[in-house]
């Protein structure tokens, strides 16, 4: 039989050979101006400094028309010093008056405001770099990108100045960037990437000094594979940077559903960021606190298998992108399914749903000339948790007469966690231009050095045709006492963008006993195949942008070949000039059930094979209005029965201040055994009182959790770096009623101290 791996190797090398090269496109140089005295950064751009520089004017379309100049003027001007990046950013609008700005925030999403981006490629590698962004109202945006931008790291925290106005001839930006807030080599003659970019809301365009091709998608605007060449910085000799953060963490939390005590905490922490070298940075941190991360979102669970959540801490997310390592993972909503990935740090310092503390933890995260590095050692605490309690109904014989009566017996289900440290290794050599080979090694130690979790892995990028073809894959292994063989996986992937068109093919092989604990694995003992396809094309209709059709499937067995599951998708979407889309989708399943399927407490699905098939429409109303949301709805067959599905989001942007969202989400399950039904329902709402300073609020309730969850945070930056956030956090429990299960309040204060 032919082996799979073999055979998509094989097509891959042949489709590289027969490639022919494409033609080298001219790339923009622009110029950086040393200046002896810098600019007062107050968004006025009256400073007479910035006439040193010379004004860069030449901006394109993206959207609507790629490659079309600009409707609206743009200029800009860079100067440096020391110990910054300037930029003076003039954004000329003839209706200034409909400038769209509702965000102030900072780091909220900027795309569907007017807006400005600098993205920034130190090393000039076309691999990552750094993006800078603000909109009219001053709101600051600042993302750490890896993988060419395909991947956004948003946790990432740069401590830099923007200020704005906006004025009868459109709206203008200061930026200053410290240049100890980016990674880059010595060099005497300093030469980086660089892409700036501008929004125009009202028209939904969007122009750049190097436009990314509209084949590169809805993300484009986050790609480096294509940037411009800013010279001029000459001699740049970085100083290691070396940041120290110690916080203060006090609180007090209840647990109803054991005893009702109430636990007081008073524990100080520390953060320490220290540059070895002006690309390789150690981070270390002293009792890593979380309390400022909000909870998850809530989700409805109709399969068989672990739902999957982001990581939204902030220590994990930094420098998050150097280990990853397995599938990409998929936007939320996208029809797909969950990703198989080696490293998932949300294994870290959480365990069946209860937090962990932190005792201490370190990175070391960066570059070492054309190695990529990244070390992590973690270790949690050891804790003992008691879950709410169990109610059982027994039958008790009381008197010799045999009298019976009923009891209420309660069982506290009890979870013992040791104290576990986590080690994770991983290295990545670029080659070949922007491909790359790596390695991944991780450790799962508990108390018992006989009980531990290893997992190794190599992977590779190979990337042809200014990027337009990539083939990646990984082969993994893990170590589990007790357990020898069939503990392999292996993945190869093959994505192809070219104009209108896009396809990926995707091959998956895990073995029985493959199991990294500190990863994600949805499914093992399976081979898998997926593919997809897309075409978006833009018809010369005056109302349509375009088009975006294609199909998607999934074809899943086991690994003595037999079916086990397999989705056909087909989907046709249509986005409008004014920003709206709308769109359909069918769905055809197949799933075998080996044994009964639990789809809740008191209804099952016997097992068996089941066909079924479905139709989902959608809508989405463009987010840069003031009134905005979407709305799904699904109907058709589900396993033996039928299901029902309806979702909405409404978001309420008041005014540049307050913003107000709803979600609801409702499913009607008809089975042969009975009939049931969800409700996922959702409240959010957030004040800013400026760039710095906001509070948040949101509610949630899941009918089949039985739990409503509240979360209110309030955080001020009173200093760049420095933040207060106030935390209190509720849980009741709707099982017979609206009973409290849990309630925490917590402040935490902390001061960014810089050399």
């Amino acid at each position: 039989m032919l082996n799979p791996l073999s055979s998509i190797a094989k097509s891959a090398v042949a489709l590289a050979l027969l490639a022919a090269p494409s033609q080298a496109q001219e790339t923009p140089v622009v110029q950086a101006t040393r200046t002896p005295t810098p600019p007062n950064i107050d968004g006025r751009l009256d400073d007479p400094v910035w006439h040193q520089a010379p004004a860069i004017a030449d901006f394109f379309q993206r959207d609507p028309v790629e490659g079309a100049p600009s409707t609206e003027q743009t200029q800009v001007r860079i100067l440096f010093d020391d110990h910054y990046l300037y930029f003076a950013l003039r954004c000329f609008d003839s209706e200034a008056e409909r400038l769209v700005a509702n965000q102030m925030r900072r780091d909220a999403e900027l795309d569907e405001n007017d807006n400005i981006q600098i993205i920034l490629d130190p090393y000039n590698d076309h691999r990552g770099g750094f993006y800078f962004s603000t909109n009219p109202l001053g709101a600051r945006q600042d993302l750490l990108l890896t993988d060419e931008g395909r991947t956004r790291n948003q946790a990432w925290d740069s401590v830099w100045q923007s200020r704005t106005r906006i004025d009868s001839l459109g709206w203008s930006a200061e930026v200053a960037i410290p240049f100890d807030q980016v990674r880059y080599p010595d060099s005497d003659q300093a030469v980086w990437g660089i892409n700036i970019g501008r929004a125009i809301r009202r028209k939904n365009e969007e122009v750049f000094l190097v436009p990314p091709p509209q084949s590169y998608g809805f993300m484009g605007r986050y790609r480096t594979s294509r940037l411009a060449v800013l010279t001029g910085l000459g001699r740049l000799q970085s100083r290691p940077p070396l940041a120290v953060v110690p916080f203060f963490l006090s609180g007090t939390q209840r647990d109803f559903t054991v005893d009702g005590s109430t636990e007081y905490d008073l524990d100080p922490g520390l953060d320490f960021k220290y540059g070895l070298t002006p690309s390789l940075t150690l981070d270390l941190s002293y009792k890593t606190d979380f309390a400022q991360v909000e909870a998850d979102q809530e989700q409805i669970n109709l399969t068989r298998f672990s739902l999957f959540f982001p990581e939204k801490r902030d220590f994990f997310l930094e420098g998050a992108g150097i280990f990853e390592f397995g599938e990409r993972v998929e936007r939320q909503g996208s029809g797909g399914r969950p990703p198989t990935l080696l490293f998932y740090s949300r294994r870290i310092g959480i365990e069946e749903g209860h937090n962990l503390p932190v005792l201490a933890g370190g990175k070391l995260t960066g570059r070492a000339g054309p190695y990529q590095i990244g070390t992590l050692r973690m270790t949690t605490q050891a804790m003992t948790f008691v879950d709410e309690e169990e109610e059982h109904e027994a039958q008790v014989d009381l008197s010799e007469a045999t009298i019976v009566d009923t009891l209420r017996l309660h069982v506290l289900d009890t979870l013992h966690v040791a104290q576990t440290d986590f080690t994770v290794l991983r290295i990545k050599r670029d080659m070949l231009g922007r491909s790359n080979l790596g390695f991944i090694a991780i450790d799962k130690q508990p108390g018992s050095e006989a009980d531990y979790n290893r997992t190794g892995g190599v992977d590779f990028t190979l990337s042809l045709l200014q990027a337009a073809l990539n083939l990646r894959g990984f082969a993994a292994k893990t170590w589990t006492p007790q357990v020898e063989g069939r503990d392999r996986a292996g993945l190869l992937e093959l994505d192809y963008r070219q104009g209108r068109f896009e396809t990926r093919l995707n091959y998956l092989d895990v073995e029985e006993d493959f199991a990294p604990e500190v990863g994600f694995v949805p499914r093992t003992d399976i081979r898998r195949f997926k593919g997809s396809g897309r075409y978006r094309p833009r018809p010369a209709i005056d109302w349509i942008r375009m088009f975006s059709i294609g199909p998607r499937f999934t074809y899943l067995m086991d690994r003595g070949n037999t079916l086990q599951s397999r989705d056909f998708q087909f989907s046709a979407f249509v986005n409008l000039e004014i920003g709206d889309w709308f769109g359909v989708r069918y769905q055809q399943r197949y799933e075998l059930l080996d044994e009964p399927f639990e789809i809740r407490d008191d209804q099952e699905i016997p097992p068996g094979a089941y066909e079924f098939g479905s139709y989902e429409f959608n809508l989405f109303a463009n987010s840069s209005r003031r009134l905005s949301g979407r709305a799904s709805c699904e109907y058709g067959d589900f396993f033996n029965g039928t299901r029902q599905r309806i979702s909405t989001e409404t978001i309420w942007r008041y005014n540049a201040r307050l913003e107000l969202e709803g979600t609801y989400e409702f499913n009607h399950i008809n089975l042969p055994n009975g009939t049931f039904n969800t409700h996922l329902f959702g409240h959010r709402f957030l004040y800013s009182f400026s760039p710095d300073m906001f509070v948040r609020g949101f509610l949630q309730w899941n009918s089949a959790q039985e739990l409503v969850g509240g979360n209110f945070l309030f955080n001020y930056r009173y200093l760049p770096g420095s933040d207060l956030f106030l935390v209190y956090n509720q849980v009741w429990d709707t099982e017979g009623g609206l009973e409290q299960a849990s309630r925490s309040l917590q402040l935490k204060v902390s001061y960014y101290w810089q050399r």
